[in-house]
């Protein structure tokens, strides 16, 4: 009875480490297919997107191609039409000494407006689709900066103007005070483009509103209390005269 005990216990040994081992044989041939799958989608995924990846490098050679050929003609064609000599006439190419090229300006920002959209359907080549979100609405920003760039030329070539009008205008009293009056013209109209630039651009437009109102109002009550307080005589005489003119 012993004996037949310990056989039987024997042999439920042995059938048990048979059944492990062949537990452990199915497993890692398991493994073995789940990693053989993964890398073969892997590499297949990887040459389908071999052509993607480089018709997208075609896109962008193309786009820095056309980039390169359409700076250099508008640069061409900004100093055929003598840009710079008619804005240094002005003195508005240089800025606390340090030379502003607006041809160079214009010229890279129709560079890079074409680089960015040559991009947009070579990023769509390598399926980042989230990123031509981001391009898109750089795309639709680029004329904003544009124009704001145009704004500051003509607002600064105004302001030179405006210095020269005012000074010539306000020559009779004086070289020290004409030339500050002109300055205050010129830095006015300054101002003004400035506000219009960073409106332009989207800057806070709230903020800017509430500040140029500010300033107009500052300078009004400046205007208002100078005239009350240093030109009470002269203004004392002037309504004098309208008053007489109206009783006669």
């Amino acid at each position: 009875m012993l004996l037949d005990n310990l056989m039987q216990l024997d042999l439920n040994g042995i059938n048990k480490r048979i059944f492990e081992r062949g537990c452990g044989k199915v497993n890692l041939e398991d493994l073995y297919v789940s990693v053989s799958d993964a890398v073969l989608r892997s590499v297949i995924t990887f040459v389908e997107f071999i052509p993607s990846f480089i018709g997208g490098l075609i896109i962008l050679f193309i786009g820095l191609v056309v980039a390169g050929i359409s700076h250099r003609l508008i640069l061409g064609s900004l100093k055929v039409i003598k840009l710079e000599q008619f804005l240094a006439k002005y003195g508005i190419t240089k800025l606390e000494g340090k030379d502003i090229e607006w041809s160079e300006i214009l010229a890279q920002i129709a560079r890079w407006t074409i680089i960015v959209i040559f991009l947009v359907p070579a990023l769509e080549a390598w399926r980042l689709s989230a990123v031509n979100a981001v391009l898109n609405r750089v795309i639709l920003y680029i004329p904003n900066v544009i124009v704001a760039v145009v704004l500051a030329m003509i607002g600064l070539v105004f302001a030179r103007i405006g210095y020269k009008v005012a000074y010539n205008a306000a020559k009779a009293l004086g070289k020290q005070l004409a030339n500050t009056v002109a300055l205050v013209a010129q830095w006015s109209i300054t101002i003004f483009t400035g506000f219009l630039v960073l409106h332009q651009l989207g800057v806070a437009q709230e903020l800017l509103r509430i500040l140029f109102a500010g300033l107009v109002a500052m300078i009004a009550i400046a205007g208002g209390l100078a005239f009350g307080l240093g030109g009470q005589h002269t203004a004392k005489q002037i309504l004098e005269e309208v008053w007489n003119k109206f009783h006669k």
